[in-house]
């Protein structure tokens, strides 16, 4: 039979003739395990799909976004500043303490970008209301924050930098100058990433899926085991595994239905395939007509 048709025809089995896992109990690993495969092989390309669909329906805001970044930043520093690393020492031309503001129409904070206080100490950096404070000798900033709330912060100490460092408006608008032809070309590079993740997300998602997949089914085969020793079933342990690939079908396609149709149940994947292999266990054998 074509393999394309023996997919077929075992996923409708799977589904819907619990009689059909007696069969499945007698057949190699390989073939459990080659439908199991193509099962999420096949849900990987729906999803695939879905995300691609995703990205070209924000596709048109990536270009203006970037646009508007990039006049932010245009505008962001400060004509007359310098600022001047020497011997692991920052100094500046301004008076200080000196802040940079963020855009709060756009950022829903009060916290200020950045602080430059070369009096000020990392050690009082929770006093002053801001995600990056830049000192005389170090410059202190979030590694963990959620919510605008900062839960760890993380000490560049300038003595680290192996050269010294100058920076005013005019270094800084020749910086933009070498990245600004870029950004007109930020749809190509976004395209080319997207497909370069949709491509290995094809390959090796599948991949991933079945090994997370067979693993959980060691345990929940066990416990199907353990009721099948009870009630002296006399399947193996190994048949069950193979039967488990294929009863998992079910868990599998109700899981992926309520995520895309947004439903607001939780996980019911391994109860789902409890209640189907209990179905298949206890299934009745046909009667036999007598002559």
């Amino acid at each position: 039979m074509n393999p394309l048709k023996t997919f077929f025809y075992s996923f409708k089995k799977s589904l819907f003739e619990p009689k059909y896992y007696k069969d499945v109990a007698k057949v190699s690993f390989w073939f459990s395990f080659k439908y199991l495969w193509f099962l999420l092989f096949i849900l990987i390309i729906f999803k695939s799909i879905f995300l691609g669909g995703q990205y070209l329906k924000s596709r048109p805001q990536i270009q203006p976004e970037v646009n508007r970044l990039l006049t932010y930043a245009e505008n962001f520093y400060p004509r007359g500043l310098e600022l001047k690393i020497r011997n692991g020492q920052l100094s500046t031309n301004v008076k200080e303490p000196y802040t940079f503001y963020l855009e709060k129409n756009q950022w829903q904070t009060d916290r200020h970008l950045l602080i430059i206080d070369t009096k000020g100490s990392i050690e009082n950096y929770p006093n002053y209301n801001v995600y990056i404070l830049a000192t005389k000798n170090a410059v202190v900033y979030p590694s963990k924050s959620r919510n605008n709330q900062i839960g760890e912060t993380s000490v560049f100490y300038f003595r680290d930098l192996k050269q010294d460092f100058t920076l005013n408006k005019n270094i800084y608008d020749n910086f933009l100058n070498v990245v600004r032809p870029y950004t007109y070309r930020i749809l190509f590079f976004v395209d080319y990433i997207v497909l370069a993740f949709l491509f290995l997300f094809l390959i090796f998602g599948s991949l991933f899926w079945v090994g997370g997949t067979m693993f959980g089914l060691l345990f929940l085969t066990l416990l199907v085991w353990i009721v099948n020793l009870i009630f002296k079933k006399q399947y193996s342990y190994g048949s069950l595994y193979k039967m488990d690939m294929h009863a998992v079908t079910w868990s599998v396609l109700v899981n992926e239905a309520v995520k895309y149709l947004k439903f607001p149940f939780p996980s019911l994947h391994a109860l789902i395939f409890l209640a189907w292999m209990l179905v298949v266990l206890f299934q009745r054998s046909p009667t036999k007509k007598r002559g």
